[in-house]
C-alpha cells in the first residue's frame, strides 16, 4: 500500500510548476484556462476597505499529539491496526504546546506577484528574480502547470519566492514576515481555509487571487 500527505502532493506541485516550459505537461483531460477572462474578473475585484487588520492578544494550541506509542498494541508492541481518530504528525509536531501570541497588525492577503515584481525592478533591496517566474522575450512571465502565463495575467497571485527574499520585502515595506503563531491565529481567526474556498489545500493547479 503506498501513502501520501499534503506535504507530498506541495512539493510535486511545486517540482511541476519549477519545471514548466521544460517539457512537463498538464494533467490529462484539462484544458488551459481562460486566462485573459480569469484576468479581468481578478482585476474587477475590490481591494479591501482597509490593507491591513489587527489582531487582538490571543492563545493557540501548536502541534497534537501523535506519540508513536499510541500506534502500537501495548501488550504485544506490535502495530495497532485499529487507526481511528489517528492523525500523522512530525516528530517535532507532538506534543502541543499552549502558546500566548501578542498583539499584532497583519495584511489581509498575501504579498503578490506585480507588488514583488515593482519591488524587484526598483531594486531596493537587491533581490533576485523569483526561479517562480522567467524571462522570455523580454517580458517577464510566470510559470504554472500550463506553462508560462503573461505577468498581466497573474500579478493578483501570490508570489512564489524565497524566504529570504520576502523578509526583505517586508522589511523594506516597514513591516516583517509572521511568526507561526501569529499566522496559527490569523488563519484559524478567519475563513481562509478549504471549505471558504481559499487558494488551499490544493482546490487549484495554478495559484488564484
Amino acid at each position: 500500500m503506498f501513502y501520501t500527505n499534503s506535504y507530498d502532493v506541495q512539493t510535486l506541485l511545486y517540482m511541476l510548476i519549477q519545471r514548466a516550459g521544460s517539457g512537463t505537461l498538464p494533467p490529462p483531460g484539462f484544458t488551459s484556462p481562460p486566462w485573459s477572462l480569469l484576468a479581468d474578473q481578478w482585476a474587477s475585484i475590490p481591494t479591501p476597505s482597509s490593507p491591513t487588520v489587527l489582531i487582538p492578544r490571543s492563545k493557540v494550541v501548536l502541534g497534537h499529539q501523535d506519540s508513536e506509542r499510541d500506534d502500537k498494541n501495548t501488550d504485544n508492541g506490535e502495530p495497532n491496526l485499529d487507526i481511528q481518530g489517528h492523525t500523522f504528525g512530525w516528530d517535532n509536531e507532538s506534543p502541543p504546546r499552549p502558546t500566548e501570541v501578542a498583539p499584532f497588525r497583519a495584511n489581509w492577503r498575501c504579498v503578490t506577484n506585480g507588488e514583488f515584481e515593482r519591488f524587484w525592478k526598483e531594486g531596493e533591496g537587491g533581490v533576485a528574480m523569483p526561479t517562480s517566474w522567467v524571462e522570455e522575450n523580454g517580458e517577464v512571465k510566470v510559470r504554472t502547470m500550463y506553462g508560462f502565463v503573461p505577468m498581466h495575467v497573474a500579478e493578483h497571485w501570490p508570489v512564489l519566492t524565497s524566504y529570504d527574499d520576502l523578509a526583505i520585502y517586508a522589511k523594506a515595506k516597514g513591516g516583517r514576515l509572521p511568526t507561526e503563531p501569529e499566522l496559527r491565529v490569523f488563519l484559524d481567526m478567519y475563513d481562509v481555509g478549504h471549505e471558504g474556498g481559499a487558494n488551499i489545500a490544493f482546490r487549484h493547479w495554478h495559484p488564484v487571487p
